[in-house]
């Protein structure tokens, strides 16, 4: 009988342990995902960027156009080349080519 009291008594015990690893482990996963919902908190605004240079493309006669410009008035093309001695961009889209007078 005294070994089936040490039986029972070991099998209680690694109940005891099994829970309380079980406990642990739900604690464990509860503050996880505690920590995971909770609310991010704002940082300062980031320092703004240094401002960029302003490139203008200007003809021999004294019409100017910026890059922007240009893109704008081709559309969605895949390249653009500018040609200020024929006053034309020229772009290339897949098998498509074609353009625009720049001034």
């Amino acid at each position: 009988m005294a070994a089936a009291k040490k039986e029972t008594a070991g099998k209680e015990n690694e109940k005891k342990v099994v829970k309380t690893v079980v406990a642990s482990a739900k604690k464990a996963a509860v503050a996880s995902v505690k920590k995971a919902a909770a609310p991010v908190k704002k940082t300062a605004a980031p320092a703004k960027a240094a401002k960029t240079a302003e490139v203008l493309i200007q003809s021999p006669m004294g019409g100017v156009i910026t890059p922007e410009e240009i893109l704008k008035r081709v559309g969605k093309v895949d390249k653009v080349y500018v040609r200020v001695d024929q006053n034309k961009a020229h772009w290339v889209k897949g098998d498509e080519v074609g353009s625009i007078d720049l001034w």
